[in-house]
């Protein structure tokens, strides 16, 4: 399972949080607005699923479109300090799932020891799931792992540097 939390922060994360150089009028901190630079820490639960991915702290660009697009939009104005509670259906969040993102494809194109409900990636970078494993095939998946899922994002704001 360490593989789908890995995957589904790295998505969830992307890169690093940029922060602008405005400053918040009650606090005197800057906040997030496009071209900031924010770093933060998120914990992401599937309540349907009674799943919780643990903490992870990541960076991201405000306005780079690094992070999915409903967190995001719940960041901007604020600073420092700040915590917050974001909860997101799968239109906001990953997306509907698709069922014609799934394929059926050789076995032998698989590394020998995968398993199913791995997270692998083609040699191209693209992530996938193995649904299921026969001697001769295997179904994958190229829905994000949660796409169709109302998440919950429990995020605290640790930094907020203005743009160069």
């Amino acid at each position: 399972m360490s593989r789908f939390y890995a995957m589904c922060l790295t998505v969830a994360c992307a890169a690093s949080i940029i922060l602008s150089g405005s400053i918040h009028a009650q606090t005197n901190q800057p906040f997030i607005e496009d071209g900031s630079k924010v770093t933060l820490q998120l914990v992401i639960s599937v309540p349907h699923d009674q799943l919780t991915i643990p903490p992870h702290t990541s960076e991201y660009t405000h306005g780079a479109k690094q992070l999915i697009p409903g967190l995001e939009q719940a960041l901007a104005g604020m600073h420092a300090g700040e915590k917050k509670r974001v909860e997101l259906d799968a239109d906001h969040a990953f997306g509907q799932y698709d069922a014609t993102k799934k394929a059926t494809v050789p076995r032998t194109h698989l590394p020998q020891t995968i398993t199913a409900g791995e997270i692998s990636t083609t040699p191209e970078g693209r992530p996938f799931t193995v649904v299921s494993l026969a001697d001769d095939s295997a179904v994958i998946d190229f829905n994000h792992p949660l796409a169709g899922k109302h998440i919950i994002l429990d995020v605290v704001v640790l930094t907020v540097r203005p743009k160069a």
